[in-house]
């Protein structure tokens, strides 16, 4: 086997092992595609609670860990997003999971997060979307229907916001 051939047959390999270990999450997504959001309510740093029922109107919402790489890259994006007025603060909650309350509000207080952060602390919100890897971002609509999940770095994740919340 020449050079050439053991790259493209190693490259093929690592893709493979690479699908093989995002298939869950990326079967996951597809499950609540298109499906009634499972109904919860969250506490927020500023004292309130979200209830997702109760919310009038359409909402993206991103699963976070104050340790994560790239959660950090994705929620300065939106949060850039806000700055700009590209879109509201409102438009936005932001749930730590399975993190200390004091840490997660230092975060947000060191980045200057303008939207809204919930406090999973014990992770039974992201356990009931089967949420297995940060960031996962999900689209709900205002009749609380998942719209679009993904995990991981989006690209194009300021168009998909922008185009979703129009």
């Amino acid at each position: 086997m020449n050079k050439k051939n053991f790259i493209n047959t190693l490259f093929f390999i690592v893709a493979v092992y690479a699908l093989y270990l995002k298939l869950p999450s990326i079967l996951t997504h597809f499950k609540y595609q298109d499906q009634k959001a499972p109904d919860f309510t969250v506490k927020m740093t500023n004292g309130e609670n979200f209830n997702l029922v109760t919310q009038p109107k359409k909402i993206v919402v991103v699963f976070w860990a104050t340790w994560c790489g790239p959660c950090e890259i994705e929620l300065k994006r939106i949060n850039k997003m806000v700055m700009e007025r590209k879109i509201l603060p409102s438009d936005v909650l932001a749930i730590s999971s399975n993190e200390e309350e004091s840490i997660v509000r230092e975060k947000a207080k060191r980045e200057n997060y303008l939207f809204n952060i919930g406090l999973d602390t014990n992770g039974s919100i992201a356990n009931q979307y089967q949420v297995s890897a940060t960031p996962t971002i999900m689209f709900i609509d205002e009749k609380q229907i998942v719209n679009w999940m993904t995990s991981g770095l989006s690209p194009t994740l300021e168009f998909r916001i922008t185009s979703f919340l129009k």
